[in-house]
Parts: C-alpha cells; structure tokens; sequence
C-alpha cells in the first residue's frame, strides 16, 4: 500500500488533527465564513512590530533635529511610526512647521532616505532595515496638526 492511498495520512484514528485542514479552511471561505483565527497576524496590535515603530520613530527624531544636516529637515518633528503592510515597510508621518513647504520636506526626506534608513539600522536590532515611506502634514493655524 502506498502513502497515496492511506487514508489517515499518517495520523491514528480517532485523534483529533491540531485545527482545520486545508479544505476545510477553503470551504469556509467559499461559504463567507471568514473567522480570523486567534493567531492572525494583525500589524497593529503585533507587540515587537510596534516595538519596532517606536524605536524607528526615536531615531528619526533624533537624526532630523541634528544628525541628517539639513536646516528644513531640522523643524520637522516625527509624529507617528505606522506598520505598512509588515515590519519591512513603516509610513512615516511628519509635521511641518509652518512657513515650510510641504512638497519641499517631503522631496528632502525622500532624497535623504538612504540616510535616515541607515541612521535607523544603527539604532535597531533586526536583521533587514525597514523600507521608509513618509507622510507629510502642515501644522494648523492653532498649532495643531489636520
């Protein structure tokens, strides 16, 4: 008798498999039952994915205010480290002061991002330096950011 033709592949009868077999999981979701299991990855509450933002987000703050060499880069303050998708991809949102130009900080950050990446891979403990995508945002009349 070959493996093919075993009908419990391997497993004793009786016992129950450790969760839902592939065919199961496929027809739940041909029938729209999309239950997320209890180990879904979900970037937002993954706690060395947000460990990892906050170091970023340190680091960016501390390179803008002196490190990166630039006097418009220099007022801009490092609001938010956000998960895109994963830990190898963070959006950035900065503030620009006002009297800067937001097209202006946004060409600079992307022309200076192989710096920031490597002043944040100095500042990290991961094998892959994350990819750095910001987002720009004026600073309102009352001081306050949109």
């Amino acid at each position: 008798m070959t493996n093919r033709n075993k009908p419990w592949k391997g497993r004793a009868r009786g016992v129950p498999s450790h969760g839902p077999s592939a065919e199961d999981l496929f027809e739940r979701a041909l029938a729209g039952d999309e239950s997320p299991s209890s180990k879904a990855f979900d970037p937002r509450t993954d706690r060395k994915t947000l460990q990892l933002c906050r170091q970023v987000q340190r680091a960016l703050m501390l390179s803008l205010a002196g490190e990166c060499g630039d006097d418009l880069l220099r007022d801009v303050s490092v609001d938010s480290v956000d998960p895109a998708g994963g830990p190898g991809h963070l959006l950035v949102r900065v503030i620009v002061p006002g009297g800067s130009s937001v097209a202006d900080v946004l060409i600079r950050l992307n022309d200076r991002s192989g710096k920031l990446r490597a002043i944040v891979a100095a500042s990290i403990c991961r094998k892959r330096v994350p990819m750095l995508s910001f987002i720009a945002m004026p600073v309102a009349e009352g001081g306050h950011h949109d």
